[in-house]
C-alpha cells in the first residue's frame, strides 16, 4: 500500500499497517500516487503539477547454515526451513526485515 500527503513523502506500507519505508520525496504536497501494473514503477503527482516516477526494488534477504535455510516473506515475516525434513516455521516480526543471519540454533533478524 502506498500513502502520500502533506508531508511530501511517498511511503510504502504492508497490509497490516507496518511502515516499510519512504519511496521518494517531492517538493510540494502529494495529491496522487499510482503503481504501474506489471512493473516496479510508482508515479506520484504533486500540488505544483510535478509528476515523478520512482523505481522500487527489494533485495533478497536470506541466510543458510548447514541444512537450515531462513528467508524473508511478505517483508515482515521470516520462514525457517529445514532442508532435509522439509519442515517450515513462520515467525511474524511485525517490522521491516532488512537482514537475516542464521548459525546453529540461533537466528538474528
Amino acid at each position: 500500500m502506498l500513502m502520500a500527503g502533506s508531508d511530501r513523502k511517498v511511503t510504502l506500507w504492508n497490509k497490516e499497517g507496518i511502515k516499510l519505508g519512504v519511496i521518494g520525496e517531492m517538493r510540494d504536497w502529494v495529491w496522487g500516487v499510482a503503481v504501474h501494473p506489471g512493473t516496479n514503477c510508482v508515479f506520484a503527482g504533486a500540488n505544483n503539477g510535478a509528476l515523478n516516477s520512482f523505481k522500487v526494488e527489494f533485495d533478497k534477504v536470506h541466510g543458510l547454515y548447514q541444512e537450515r535455510y531462513a528467508y524473508r516473506e511478505l517483508m515482515t515475516d521470516v520462514i525457517i526451513q529445514h532442508l532435509v525434513s522439509e519442515t517450515r516455521v513462520k515467525i511474524r516480526c511485525r517490522d521491516y526485515i532488512k537482514k537475516i543471519a542464521i548459525y546453529k540454533d540461533r537466528l538474528a533478524v
